[in-house]
């Protein structure tokens, strides 16, 4: 059985206030998820990747050679 339909039963079984809590703590919950951004977050991708497109060199060296002057 799934989990909504289990949910469902029990709550068939509660009492009309304790259903009422349950409604409560579900409007509670809705409100606390954060909302999924993921669109932005591709265009923050594209927006970076289009930025290093324009670099000349390879990054990846940059990057090694940076952490061997640091050593």
């Amino acid at each position: 059985m799934k989990v909504k339909e289990k949910t469902i039963q029990e709550l068939e079984e509660l009492d009309p206030s304790e259903v009422l809590r349950v409604y409560d703590l579900i409007l509670f919950l809705k409100k606390k998820l954060p909302k999924p951004k993921r669109a932005g977050k591709v265009l923050a991708y594209l927006r970076v990747r289009d930025a290093l497109k324009k670099c000349q060199g390879s990054l990846g060296e940059d990057i090694l050679s940076g952490r061997e002057e640091r050593a």
